[in-house]
């Protein structure tokens, strides 16, 4: 059934105020799939993708949509908070500004200054002020900041707006006391939109770095918390009675309580994984579900061995999620390194979240305290979770007494097991092009640049197979994958291609999936390989990554996250439907962090 314009519009809504920008931006395009010409949804998307850290794209969509050209005032200031992000991406991360980012902040300054002039708003007057700040031109930015001040206090609209512009102005003139005012009761409003406060979050944030203020100051306006969730299953084998489990419930909902959980993501296992997700929807916190294998056989080996009851609440649970999601779509088949692997990437997605709504990210786990299984489970989540240096809240298990362990039925699994590893996909845009000269030229000049930039990076790579130009690579690290992808690409960009006798030149096409591959034997080549259904899905990805791009999946970027090297960046580029009907799947642009030299585009 159609949706009607104010039945999408109200869907957006509600997941801009929960701050779920993939979701945001997923559902702005289907709503223009529906009414191409609606201005509220092309404003959306491009909101949504500077909101996904895609801010050029966001720049770019702006002018290809006309929105510069709008009547609406709030929509054609798009344009300026964009070019404000784009300044922001673009500082160091040591905090020195340097002439180029002071350029860039001084640009974005004038945009804002140029709104003011048409809207007299405090909005385009503390934005003024706070990049003058930085770019710094201190007395414009005290000049707009008692502007701002003046203006607000005459705002008859919505208060947190207000609060927030004049608790920014505060901060901008030194008024800690004033500012610290205004912060609490502003964080009296807008309880129910995450998104709004954060953003005005990261915005105080940026300012206290700059001026060297405590930013303890700003705590009140973000008290949520993003959690990754976990525990121990209780099943027939490894009871819980009634009384221990409500308990248990009461610990977990007063923990998600004090933590000020918003959004959480987790597994939903018979036991504390359940308890957990109960309690979260529960406090109308947002959950988002990663499961380990397919739905069905999920609820087949890890929650109906609990009983019926444990089915029914798992079916609940799934019907309230916010996401529901599959870090494999095949079966279990006996590969109890998928439950890892799972948990692996729900720690990935809550630090995702917790970077966009610069909140704080927290872990709560159930667990007994016994280290008898310290390679899996809840014991090595934790662990990864401290590594990485986030904090872990410990709920204490009650204490369960295993009956006589029923050995597993594994007949119908195969000898062979699968592991989690990092895939990549590349081909070459025009190559079926090339004559026989050209061919000759990609492997004798071309080739064994490829080469060299895959061998620097030697025993980490597992495996390498390659038909045409078509490259086949396997990986244990996602870091490892992305590296590679970016170094063709380089290669690609950097080789001299004028003597071809082609219009465009050569790009490369780059996929890169994380999941589990069986390593098996090729009879006809007579070694071994990496295969698995993962492997055609990533195969199925790269044919739909725009050339001279690298596309990677949701499993994907989340391993870069829980493997923290930190040297990447990604944006969101939406669902994608793959090549061949293989399915449509949350696709990003995998990207080197780098400082740009200036904005690329301004709105004159």
């Amino acid at each position: 059934m159609i949706q009607s314009i104010e039945e999408l519009k109200s869907e957006i809504v509600a997941v801009q105020r929960a701050g779920d920008y993939l979701k945001e931006y997923d559902l702005a395009q289907a709503a223009l799939e529906l009414h191409p010409q609606e201005e509220y949804f092309q404003h959306c998307s491009v909101l949504a993708l500077s909101r996904c850290n895609a801010k050029q794209r966001a720049l770019d969509a702006f002018y290809a949509y006309k929105l510069h050209k709008s009547q609406d005032e709030y929509v054609r200031a798009l344009v300026a908070r964009i070019l404000k992000d784009l300044a922001f991406q673009n500082l160091s991360d040591d905090g020195v500004l340097t002439d180029a980012d002071k350029n860039n902040l001084h640009a974005a300054a004038a945009t804002y200054q140029r709104a003011f002039a048409r809207s007299g708003g405090h909005y385009a007057a503390i934005n003024a002020a706070t990049l003058y700040q930085l770019a710094g031109a201190e007395d414009s930015a005290r000049e707009f900041a008692k502007l701002a001040i003046q203006l607000a206090n005459h705002d008859t609209g919505p208060q947190y707006f207000a609060l927030a512009s004049q608790a920014e102005a505060y901060l901008l003139l030194g008024m800690e006391v004033e500012a610290t005012r205004a912060i609490e009761l502003a964080a009296q409003h807008n309880t129910k939109n995450l998104l709004t406060r954060a953003r005005t979050y990261f915005q105080l944030k940026l300012i206290c770095t700059h001026l060297h203020i405590d930013a303890k100051i700003i705590a009140p306006l973000l008290p949520e918390s993003v959690v990754h969730y976990c525990g121990h299953a209780f099943n027939k084998q490894r009871p819980i009675t009634l009384q221990d489990e409500q308990r248990l419930s009461q610990r977990i909902e007063q923990a998600l309580a004090q933590q000020h959980c918003a959004v959480a993501y987790g597994s939903l296992m018979a036991g504390s994984d359940i308890l957990f997700a109960e309690a979260i929807l529960k406090q109308g916190g947002e959950l988002n579900v990663w499961l380990p294998f397919g739905m069905e056989n999920f609820c087949e080996v890890a929650v109906r061995p609990a009983g019926e009851e444990w089915v029914t609440r798992f079916r609940a649970c799934i019907k309230g999620a916010n996401t529901v999601s599959c870090a494999t779509e095949s079966d279990f088949l006996g590969d109890d390194s998928l439950f890892n692997f799972c948990s692996d990437v729900a720690m990935g997605m809550t630090l995702m979240r917790g970077n966009s709504l610069n909140a704080k990210v927290m872990q709560l786990a159930v667990w007994d305290q016994k280290l008898t299984s310290q390679g899996r489970g809840t014991y090595s989540n934790i662990e990864k979770w401290k590594k990485l240096g986030h904090a872990t809240e410990i709920i204490p298990s009650p204490a369960v007494i295993p009956t006589r362990t029923v050995p597993r039925v594994t007949d119908a699994y195969p000898l062979a097991r699968r592991e989690p590893h990092a895939i990549l996909f590349a081909d070459v845009r025009g190559f079926s092009k090339l004559n026989d000269r050209d061919i000759l030229w990609y492997f004798t000049e071309l080739h064994p640049h490829l080469a060299q930039a895959i061998e620097q990076y030697g025993a980490d790579v597992q495996h390498i197979d390659t038909w045409g130009d078509a490259i086949f690579l396997v990986t244990e690290k996602a870091s490892t994958a992305a590296q590679i992808a970016l170094a063709l690409n380089e290669v690609m960009a950097e080789i001299e291609q004028g003597g071809l006798t082609l219009a465009d030149p050569l790009l490369m096409r780059i996929g890169l999936h994380y999941g589990p591959v069986y390593k098996v034997y090729d009879h006809l080549t007579q070694c071994f390989t990496f295969a698995s259904n993962e492997v055609n899905k990533t195969a199925r990805i790269e044919p739909i990554t725009p050339p001279g791009e690298v596309f990677g999946t949701e499993p994907f970027v989340a391993m870069l996250e829980i493997e923290g090297e930190g040297w990447s960046t990604f944006e969101y580029a939406g669902t994608i439907p793959s090549a061949k009907n293989f399915g449509a799947f949350r696709m990003f642009h995998v990207r080197p962090k780098h400082r740009a030299s200036a904005l690329l585009c301004s709105l004159d």
